[in-house]
């Protein structure tokens, strides 16, 4: 199975919920877990050589790949349980040949305008996408929330933006933690540092919707008219 952790908008994320879903698979699912790092900034791979340190973690391998990978992923998959994907926050050809072959795609966003702002030409890239894998399961994923009651309504209101195009929005979220960059920080996942915490918690949610989702047991309502990017 592939998962692509991937958008056009950097800094919403991508590298730390792809991270945190790996080791949820490799841990809670048991099964063979590889990373393809495609950002050139290479956060996943440094990620990978502090866990690599640490002979207590269970071993999660991870490689780089640029431009068309389309098909390195189709081999890959055939060694792996899971196939992890980070792409750095462009729109490029490791983006668009990994949305071509991969089973579910997650598209973190902030609840900010320039984050939204992404969403009407991730569609586009989407539907282009959907025309060679018409079974892949997308779906946007609002990520950093504030966590202040009084600011709930920018996760509201980034959601109902999302919802008024022709991809998903996951109900689950992340909200702005200390410990996601702490755990990063030492090649660990959220899960490994607080197993009960509500990072973990939030993580679990979100893969575990992204995966139900794929199998059709989500009904969430989706607006038929679109909304103006955030205001």
């Amino acid at each position: 199975m592939i998962i692509l952790v991937g958008g056009e908008k950097g800094g919403s994320g991508k590298s730390c919920l792809a991270q945190n879903i790996a080791v949820y698979l490799r841990r809670e699912k048991s099964d063979s877990v590889l990373m393809v790092d495609c950002d050139p900034q290479r956060t996943t791979s440094d990620w990978i050589q502090e866990r690599k340190a640490n002979d207590a973690l269970p071993d999660i391998n991870c490689i780089q790949l640029y431009g068309k990978i389309r098909n390195e992923l189709l081999s890959l998959r055939e060694h792996y349980g899971y196939v992890v994907i980070d792409c750095g926050g462009q729109d490029n050809l490791a983006l668009r040949s990994s949305m071509a072959v991969a089973d579910h795609i997650l598209i973190p966003l902030r609840p900010k305008r320039r984050d939204l702002k992404t969403v009407p030409h991730m569609e586009d890239i989407l539907s282009t996408c959907k025309m060679v894998n018409p079974k892949m399961n997308a779906a946007f994923v609002i990520t950093q929330c504030p966590s202040l009651p009084s600011l709930s309504s920018r996760i509201i209101e980034a959601k109902e933006v999302c919802r008024s195009f022709d991809i998903p929005v996951l109900n689950s979220v992340t909200y702005s933690r200390n410990m996601y960059d702490d755990s990063e920080e030492s090649g660990m996942s959220v899960i490994e540092s607080e197993p009960n915490g509500k990072a973990s918690i939030e993580i679990r949610s979100i893969i575990e919707e992204l995966l139900a989702r794929g199998k059709g047991e989500s009904n969430e309502f989706v607006q038929p008219q679109k909304v103006q990017a955030y205001r």
